[in-house]
């Protein structure tokens, strides 16, 4: 009998740690966030010749994968050229591709539990940035940063590195509502090989 006993408190013990686990990943777990950027980003410098007002255009996606919701009330790009060792910080200041409208600005986004939410934003050099440009006009490797900030822990988690290249800047690209593609330095498009 002390056996049985046994088995059956050895059993009860597991279900209550499963049980205990799964509410933990359903509803307690607090709120993890990630970011994830295309493997092709868009560059701008519209205002060029006159004044220089680069923005850049991500693809992205915010992940949640904690339980509980969180808010992310901005996020901002710091790019290095790393040539001059210069870094600019640019915030984000509008939804969706470059020429878009309307215009729609940044807003908080909000995430539920086990959430996603996908947008291209446009990033504006922060008020009162000293650097005018970033970007060489020979064009290059640059780094960047991507930072959350976010109401559920202050903070946004580790920031996202990545890096972009881009060709020879032509601002005759810029006219009208063009812009010049970055692509990630290790990005290999598909082939067609099969063909």
């Amino acid at each position: 009998m002390q056996l049985k006993d046994a088995v059956t408190t050895v059993m009860s013990t597991v279900a209550l740690l499963f049980s205990a686990y799964s509410l933990y990943e359903s509803s307690l777990r607090r709120p993890q966030l990630s970011v994830h950027v295309a493997p092709r980003i868009d560059y701008t410098d519209p205002d060029r010749p006159t004044a220089v007002r680069e923005v850049f255009v991500l693809p992205l996606t915010l992940a949640n994968d904690g339980a509980r919701g969180a808010t992310v009330l901005g996020i901002n790009l710091e790019v290095t050229n790393p040539r001059t060792k210069q870094s600019k910080i640019f915030y984000a200041a509008r939804l969706g591709s470059w020429g878009e409208t309307p215009l729609k600005p940044f807003a908080p986004v909000v995430l539920s539990g086990k959430a996603i939410y996908s947008q291209a934003l446009q990033f504006e050099p922060r008020p009162g940035e000293t650097v005018p440009t970033i970007l060489d006009q020979t064009g290059g490797d640059y780094t960047f940063k991507l930072t959350l900030d976010n109401t559920a822990t202050g903070e946004g988690g580790a920031p996202l590195q990545f890096e972009m290249r881009i060709g020879e800047l032509d601002y005759r690209n810029f006219q009208g509502t063009g812009t010049m593609a970055m692509w990630a330095p290790s990005f290999r498009p598909p082939t067609n090989a099969g063909r």
